[in-house]
């Protein structure tokens, strides 16, 4: 599988320099703790985080300032790990502007649960970052304590 922890993590990928990709993000989530700041007032309705990591290809890079940026806040998604991307184009007469197909499967490293995302679009980067998005809530909805999108853990 595709390892989506910080680099300080693996020393050999440092030392032997196989990172090939960077991605960087910039991430909104929801301050939804309910607790005042340290003077007292109301914090933001939002978090904004911007962050960069580097993987084996974008997406595994993407998928890792993706966990990255969101561990802090949903500390469930440690256990998450990218297995296999898969990309297939749907109408390769289209050429450049043909629709691709992408598959993402994920593992849970606690239980060894696997699931698969399947996004498409004609940009394979909105293709690819959609799946990512789709597995991560997946994960989320699944074995997070609370959960925002869930309807029992979250009152309208």
């Amino acid at each position: 599988g595709k390892d989506m922890g910080n680099d300080e993590d693996h020393p050999e990928s440092q030392r032997n320099g196989n990172r090939s990709a960077r991605a960087t993000i910039q991430l909104r989530t929801p301050n939804y703790d309910g607790m005042l700041n340290e003077k007292g007032e109301v914090p933001p309705l939002y978090n904004d985080q911007l962050e960069v990591a580097d993987g084996d290809g974008p997406v595994d890079a993407l998928a890792s300032a993706l966990k990255r940026a969101l561990i802090p806040s949903h500390p469930s998604l440690t256990n998450l790990e990218l297995v296999d991307y898969k990309v297939r184009i749907l109408d390769p007469e289209s050429a450049t502007a043909a629709a691709t197909r992408v598959m993402v499967e994920f593992r849970n490293t606690e239980n060894d649960e696997t699931w698969t995302t399947v996004s498409v679009d004609r940009n394979i980067i909105s293709a690819s970052l959609n799946a990512l998005v789709d597995g991560f809530e997946y994960a989320l909805v699944e074995y997070a304590q609370s959960c925002m999108l869930c309807e029992d853990d979250y009152a309208y």
